[in-house]
């Protein structure tokens, strides 16, 4: 609740009631395989900061997502199905703050998960291993 999701790209799948939020670098291959197993997800609302810091060249990719006029388009053709994007990266971005948020949040490796109750879980996750957290808040269960 704590966390500032306008500087996150935000991906709604249903209704979005159930909520996570990931921290994620673009040249993360771990990263890539938990976007594929989230993309099953139904009701959820998933706000993805773009944390680039596993190498330099993370950091202009992810500018360049943050400037397209589609980010969720963006951030899955690259997670997805390795399609750069277009954009150029000299748009207002936020990955500055969005790395210093997740330095204050010592957040060292991507993915790093946080859910709505405040758990944290780094590395990635299967869809069945989310799917027991979210029953597990839902039922008031850490």
């Amino acid at each position: 609740k704590e966390l500032p999701v306008e500087k996150a790209i935000k991906t709604v799948s249903g209704n979005g009631s159930r909520k996570l939020a990931v921290f994620s670098d673009p040249n993360c291959g771990y990263c890539k395989r938990f976007e594929r197993d989230i993309l099953g997800l139904k009701d959820v609302t998933i706000y993805t900061f773009l944390y680039p810091i596993i190498r330099p060249e993370s950091v202009p990719v992810s500018k360049k997502v943050w400037c397209s006029a589609d980010r969720v388009k963006a951030w899955q053709d690259l997670m997805l199905r390795s399609v750069d994007p277009t954009a150029g990266p000299t748009c207002e971005n936020p990955i500055d703050d969005v790395v210093g948020l997740g330095r204050r949040l010592r957040v060292t490796g991507t993915p790093t998960t946080f859910f709505e109750d405040g758990e944290r879980i780094a590395g990635a996750l299967d869809r069945a291993t989310i799917e027991q957290r979210f029953a597990a808040i839902a039922g008031g269960k850490k």
